[in-house]
């Protein structure tokens, strides 16, 4: 129910019930000079039944032609003369009600049955505005199966939004806007028919674009991968991509090592392991040595008058220094167990 405010609008409650009051006689006016038009209409053009010997469609050029010189006569439309007449004949003179507007009675005479119409018109219905029982345009609609004028309910304001938003340009707009609404967004969100809906028409790289927000968490980003890796062409795709496998590779490596620390730190036998290890390295290295001897001594005897290009020789020449470098790193390794290098080192070592 509303509530009872000081003022209505710019007036006053008192002069809003005393412009009420006034402007209540002059519709209870128009109303019985619109029922006076209709009964004149009627008497001029009795509502004919239907069927007979002259056809429905001559029938209604004559009625039509009559009431058009009698409204073009007083000054109204055609269309206005036949709704007054109608009414009229639906609502004769001793079932028309004081305090029920013409109007009201306009839309109440689609009721096709006299009795259920002549009853409805005497139980008007509550309104919900004022919590009074009383007849306005837009319950006399209602109760007819019509639109209201002014959508009370959901349903009824739901519908006005499908009308209103029948062109796709406009339906966008409104959709955009409501979805900019954080409540009404994730409500949407839990109706599997329009999450549905909504993924399918995301575009490619839409989708890979909300996917990537969704998996901003390692945990979540990691559970999907591992369940989209297990679709054969997904995997297919995924190892075809020169950077992903690298990326997998890397991991596997990194998984491995970190698992083989871990088997060295907690297991009893990660000491013999860590000795047999340093054993190896040192075998290893030992053999690095050994290798680039052997090379280097089938090699240099070959070089003997042998004439180098200006870019063979600074190829050579870098090497050489390259080599030289990494020696001298591995002396002081070995020597001092530091194995950090300066970045003129890390510069010669990567040819540059």
């Amino acid at each position: 129910m509303a509530t009872v405010s000081e003022n209505v609008g710019q007036v006053t409650r008192q002069r809003y019930e005393e412009i009420v009051s006034g402007d209540r006689q002059l519709v209870a006016q128009m109303g019985r000079a619109m029922f006076t038009i209709g009964d004149h209409a009627v008497e001029i053009e009795p509502m004919r039944p239907q069927g007979g010997s002259t056809s429905h469609s001559d029938e209604l050029f004559g009625v039509y032609a009559s009431l058009q010189i009698y409204a073009d006569d007083i000054g109204l439309s055609l269309s206005t003369v036949l709704n007054y007449r109608f009414t009229s004949h639906r609502w004769p003179a001793g079932r028309r009600r004081e305090g029920v507007s013409h109007k009201v009675h306009s839309i109440l005479a689609s009721v096709q049955d006299d009795a259920e119409r002549f009853k409805a018109i005497d139980d008007p219905p509550v309104d919900d505005v004022t919590g009074t029982r009383r007849w306005t345009t837009n319950l006399a609609k209602k109760h007819v199966g019509r639109r209201p004028d002014r959508p009370g309910t959901v349903q009824e304001k739901v519908e006005r939004v499908h009308d209103l938003a029948a062109d796709e340009e406009v339906a966008v707009e409104v959709t955009r806007d409501v979805l900019r609404r954080p409540q009404v967004a994730a409500r949407l969100m839990e109706d599997t028919a329009v999450r549905q809906a909504v993924n399918d028409a995301q575009r490619p790289e839409h989708r890979a674009e909300a996917m990537q927000s969704l998996v901003k968490d390692d945990a979540a980003a990691a559970r999907m991968a591992s369940d989209v890796l297990r679709r054969p062409e997904v995997a297919a795709r995924v190892a075809a991509d020169d950077r992903a496998r690298h990326m997998v590779n890397r991991a596997q490596a990194d998984r491995s090592r970190q698992q083989a620390e871990a088997f060295r730190r907690t297991s009893p036998v990660g000491p013999s392991v860590r000795r047999i290890e340093r054993t190896e390295e040192f075998v290893d290295l030992l053999g690095a040595f050994h290798r680039f001897v052997r090379e280097a001594s089938r090699a240099v005897p070959k070089m003997r008058d042998r004439e180098w290009s200006g870019d063979e020789r600074e190829v050579l020449l870098s090497n050489i220094a390259r080599t030289r470098a990494t020696l001298d790193w591995m002396e002081t390794a070995v020597s001092t167990g530091r194995v950090d290098m300066d970045e003129e080192l890390a510069r010669i070592l990567r040819g540059e």
